[in-house]
């Protein structure tokens, strides 16, 4: 048990450095530059995990239509969720972008009343309310209200609409079952072709040594690692438990933040931050109280 929390605890300080770090590179490389050379390099990574693992055949054995159902869940579910993210990381604090990209539990909630027939009860309308009020508190700062800018309210609703997608995908990839170290594989190379053909649209940034560091950082240790341990986590200890470490990304994410990126941490943050949780696990335990029947659903945070 002790070995499997460590390796969920890597997983989370892993994900917490996502968002600063694309912070860092927003600033000189488009959105989708980062995404294309964080894909190639993820892709890269489980394609040799696959190769290791002698499950190359199992790949081979996949059908048209199997790779069609793949391509459609990558492009909505990683390559649209990681442009609008990082899109809003560019318009916003990286812990604020984060903070709202959060939203994504309530959102696969939600979805798997559309898509898994779950029931949609007050308590999963009261977690939702309740989540939402914390983007608003997050959108509040003391002495300047809610007046922000144009782009700032661009960087807020691509933050909520990767979310969506994210949730919306989460349903959709449990639907899906199978491999998913191979499904991972098929979402990060569709994501790479994807963010490439933008990329060959609106031309390459030239990259240096370090944004070359950030690109294996995101690809390699954030995605393809990442989930690689979060998997090996929930096979060895209990879902439910693992699962909650997931919740601590949002704080390292603050943290690091603050203290490498200069960003201050703001009260209404952290109120807002606790609120977006709150709205999750106060669903969670009316839930169970009632004794309602859920189906588990997917916390593989490979993408975030």
């Amino acid at each position: 048990m002790k070995k499997e929390f460590a390796m969920a605890g890597v997983t989370v300080f892993l994900w917490g450095t996502s968002a600063p770090i694309c912070k860092v590179l927003l600033t000189d490389i488009s959105n989708m530059e980062v995404l294309c050379c964080a894909s190639v390099f993820a892709a890269l990574s489980l394609l040799a995990v696959i190769l290791t693992k002698g499950q190359w055949k199992e790949l081979r054995q996949y059908t048209p239509k199997d790779l069609g159902r793949l391509c459609l869940l990558g492009f909505t579910g990683y390559f649209l969720y990681s442009a609008f993210y990082y899109q809003g990381i560019s318009c916003l604090d990286a812990q604020v972008a984060c903070i709202v990209n959060y939203l994504w539990p309530i959102f696969t909630v939600c979805f798997a009343c559309l898509i898994l027939k779950e029931s949609f009860s007050g308590a999963k309308l009261l977690a939702l309310l309740l989540s939402f009020c914390g983007v608003v508190v997050v959108m509040f700062r003391p002495g300047q209200g809610f007046s922000f800018s144009g782009q700032q309210l661009k960087g807020y609703l691509s933050c909520i609409l990767a979310a969506a997608l994210y949730g919306l995908f989460c349903n959709l990839n449990k639907k899906q079952g199978g491999n998913q170290l191979i499904n991972m594989f098929c979402y990060h190379t569709l994501s790479a072709v994807c963010a490439l053909v933008c990329c060959l649209v609106t031309g390459f940034a030239p990259v240096s040594g370090g944004h070359i560091a950030g690109f294996l950082w995101l690809g390699v240790f954030v995605n393809a690692a990442g989930y690689l341990l979060w998997a090996l986590a929930l096979q060895g200890s209990s879902a439910a438990a693992i699962s909650n470490f997931a919740y601590g990304t949002p704080a390292i994410a603050m943290l690091l933040s603050h203290f490498f990126l200069g960003e201050p941490l703001y009260l209404t943050s952290i109120l807002g931050l606790a609120l977006i949780l709150a709205g999750f696990f106060l669903q969670m335990y009316l839930t169970n109280r009632r004794k309602e029947p859920e189906r588990n659903l997917p916390y593989d945070r490979s993408a975030t």
